[in-house]
């Protein structure tokens, strides 16, 4: 069987292209496929680049461009797989509105053209706080969110990373096949030993609305307790805040133990999260499930973050602990980090229950769960094909 895949992927790193590009190799170690090619975004030349035998990734789309869903579409009916598979948020096209509505529209088309479609959907832009997030678009953004939303509901099942997202959709389109599936763990679970330095962890794209500011307020309020204390800031700029990082290195360039890394390439993400002994989620609006939140529980790591409603709805769907702030609040952020900062066995407490509930989302699990999704998208269309679930995974990538 064929499967496409349009997603962002790396070497660009994203939360929503991290997911795929874990996710994507784990089913090509499933077996099931003959072949899988993954449509990616680039804002450079079109590029092909073979990753195994049953999986190459063509960047064949750019970002921001109004021929986005027409390159993609073009493409599918070329190529006609047996499925494909959307890994979209609100935003994976780019800044641009009209980008992103032409790439959700694509959707539409190839499950015109027949072919089973399957979306996984990261975010509800209407239960978002779009004035926080800064949303483009003005007064229009929440419609514009309800449209990208509406075309995404169009495809044979929707893969939602939150219980919350499915009710959600129960109450207002009780026939759509909604599937829950949570982000879970990106590789196998490994408990990393106790950073022995004091060092936090920033880890996500950088934009006004991820509360960087917050962070480094209360950061500055620990040196006098912690003069060795360490902080490392890593992520890409996000594409709607050119030139954010920029500013805020220079406003914190007397800073002291300060490391701004920007992008990180996936085979330094591990390392990352080896340093440090606490993982900081200062957000002061979230766009859905953070996947920070698996990574960190996947190499065992504790967890501050602040108390938005999406973060909690998460951490319990999830089975998590995490030590939580008043949203916004430097003296509550300070007081999170410092109680973890000072008991290593409150550290090791956390982190032990986080990898203990990361099992139950384990790769095989995720991949399971989307070959029963991709499964109903063929029953719907009537196909008669089918995917087998595997009982057991070969080895899975690292």
């Amino acid at each position: 069987m064929n499967l496409a895949i349009v997603s962002p992927y790396p070497p660009d790193i994203t939360g929503i292209g991290q997911y795929g590009f874990h996710l994507s190799r784990t089913l090509a170690q499933s077996g099931q496929f003959m072949d899988i090619t993954v449509l990616a975004g680039s804002r450079t030349a079109s590029q092909r680049i073979d990753v195994s035998s049953s999986m190459k990734v063509i960047y064949q789309w750019r970002p921001d461009h109004l021929g986005v869903g027409l390159a993609i579409l073009s493409f599918l009916r070329q190529r006609n797989p047996d499925l494909v598979w959307f890994n979209m948020g609100a935003s994976v096209f780019g800044r641009s509105p009209l980008a992103n509505l032409f790439g959700f529209l694509s959707l539409n088309y190839v499950r015109m053209c027949g072919m089973p479609t399957i979306v996984t959907l990261h975010e509800l832009v209407e239960l978002a706080d779009l004035k926080t997030l800064n949303a483009p678009g003005g007064r229009l953004a929440l419609f514009g969110g309800r449209l990208l939303t509406k075309l995404a509901a169009r495809a044979d099942v929707v893969c939602l990373t939150m219980r919350r997202y499915v009710n959600w959709f129960s109450t207002r389109q009780p026939d759509l096949t909604c599937v829950h599936i949570p982000i879970g763990a990106y590789q196998m679970p490994e408990q990393l030993a106790d950073s022995q330095p004091h060092e936090l962890l920033f880890f996500s794209s950088m934009a006004p609305y991820k509360g960087l500011e917050v962070l480094l307020s209360a950061y500055l309020s620990l040196l006098s307790r912690y003069p060795d204390l360490r902080l490392t800031i890593a992520g890409a700029e996000h594409p709607r805040f050119p030139g954010y990082t920029e500013r805020l290195r220079r406003d914190y360039s007397s800073v002291p133990g300060v490391r701004w890394l920007g992008q990180v390439p996936e085979n330094q993400v591990r390392p990352l999260f080896a340093r440090a002994q606490v993982v900081i989620l200062p957000y002061l609006a979230s766009t859905g499930s953070s996947s920070v939140l698996f990574q960190s529980a996947m190499w065992g790591r504790a967890l501050v973050a602040s108390d938005l409603s999406e973060t909690r709805t998460v951490v319990d769907e999830s089975g998590l602990e995490v030590e939580f702030f008043k949203n916004r609040d430097v003296s509550s952020l300070a007081g999170a980090i410092q109680s973890l900062l000072d008991s290593s066995k409150h550290r090791s407490a956390q982190s032990k229950h986080n990898f203990l509930a990361i099992q139950r989302r384990r790769p095989e699990v995720t991949c399971r769960a989307y070959l029963q999704a991709f499964n109903l998208a063929l029953e719907a269309r009537c196909s008669q094909k089918r995917l087998e679930i595997p009982a057991q995974f070969p080895s899975l990538p690292s």
